[in-house]
């Protein structure tokens, strides 16, 4: 089967380093890869929210597969409840900031972040320190000097930022930072998932620290109301089955290559399997003349947990991934010029390494549940390459 259009994209973004160590034009074709779930979305009513729209309604939108389009609109609502959640009552509960002040917060960071996207010079730098910091901040800058070589993207090319939908705004309980989760859909109908972060609780601070696209076929669960406010999950596993940062070193070891014997059981709707298969290619591809090694490791501090309203977690973090080819011997290899943009070497003769930075959202369930942890959204950016 053929991947759809967004796994395909994701998992030709690891292929660059192909072209990275062949010269060649970067079209290998990772698209025959898919897992049990499949990868296209299913058809499914849009639900609203509770009677005192304290909900959000949470949009996912199916892409391309095969040259024909499959939609969802799959929703996620939020009522009012009496019900524990996970760590606390809701009894005396209340979000950080009122439902306005967080669709105002939200509208304010995108409409930085969409005048980063299409300014130019100083512009941006400002732009970009005043919409998006950490690991998100270095993944827009590496876009920026990329955008010669990949132009511009679909968001840039928007007259004005997608309207911003606020799922969540988290739980008062003292401790910081704060965040929002909100979903966008641009003109291309692949809804994005942005969280945004205030280390200091003040309004004006937050900034985007992490986004990514969701995949076809998923839907996000029903966070608790938004004014009573989403709780987070600082530290620890609280009632996961899986702590948080194992759950994405699992998944950093279940893409790595060569390929782990044990492989967990995820499902990451194609995802995963492209990105092995892509490697798998590569490493074909340059036999005789290089061997290829692909590692990822978690950036520990970037794991973000919000809690569900049925206990699950939405688990956000960023994985860092090494492609890494040495070069056999009296073996010269010429980078495409996205390496040579970013490693500044026009020749490799004895090493060539892309590292990417993969954001993913994963839903772990609670204790006692029984589903399959599910990766929901996932985009990749190559950040940074080097070589000799």
């Amino acid at each position: 089967m053929k991947l759809p259009r967004l796994t395909a994209a994701v998992a030709l973004t690891s292929a660059l380093a192909l072209s990275a160590c062949t010269g060649g034009d970067g079209s290998s074709d990772a698209s025959s890869a898919d897992d049990a779930t499949g990868a296209t979305a299913t058809d499914g009513p849009a639900t609203t929210a509770g009677p005192d729209a304290d909900g959000a309604t949470a949009t996912s939108e199916g892409a391309d597969a095969d040259d024909s389009t499959a939609t969802a609109d799959v929703a996620a609502t939020s009522g009012d409840t009496e019900d524990e959640t996970v760590a606390m009552s809701t009894d005396e509960a209340t979000a950080v900031m009122s439902v306005e002040d967080a669709e105002q917060v939200a509208a304010t960071i995108l409409e930085r972040r969409h005048a980063a996207l299409r300014g130019d010079g100083d512009e941006v730098v400002d732009d970009h320190r005043k919409s998006v910091m950490g690991s998100a901040r270095d993944a827009a800058e590496a876009a920026d000097v990329l955008e010669a070589v990949n132009g511009e993207s679909a968001e840039a090319e928007m007259d004005a930022p997608a309207e911003p939908n606020v799922l969540a705004i988290s739980r008062e309980d003292g401790e910081l930072p704060q965040f929002l989760l909100v979903q966008t859909v641009p003109d291309d109908g692949v809804p994005v998932l942005h969280l945004m972060e205030s280390r200091t609780g003040e309004q004006e601070d937050f900034r985007i620290i992490w986004e990514a696209p969701m995949l076809p076929g998923t839907s996000v669960p029903t966070f608790d109301p938004r004014s009573v406010g989403t709780p987070v999950l600082r530290e620890g596993k609280g009632d996961l089955l899986v702590a948080p940062r194992d759950t994405l070193k699992e998944i950093a070891a279940y893409t790595s290559w060569p390929q782990p014997e044990e492989i967990p059981e995820y499902r990451t709707h194609g995802y995963s399997p492209a990105v092995r298969d892509a490697a798998e290619e590569q490493a074909a591809a340059v036999e005789g003349r290089a061997t290829l090694q692909e590692r990822n490791w978690l950036i520990s501090d970037d794991t973000k947990t919000l809690l569900f309203e049925d206990g699950s977690a939405f688990v956000i973090g960023t994985l860092l991934r090494d492609t890494t080819f040495t070069v056999e011997p009296d073996v010269v290899l010429t980078p495409p010029e996205a390496f040579t943009t970013l490693a500044g070497i026009d020749e490799v003769t004895e090493e060539a390494v892309l590292r990417t930075m993969v954001f993913m959202g994963v839903r772990v369930p609670a204790e006692g549940e029984e589903f399959t942890p599910e990766m929901i959204a996932v985009r990749e950016q190559l950040v940074e390459a080097w070589g000799s």
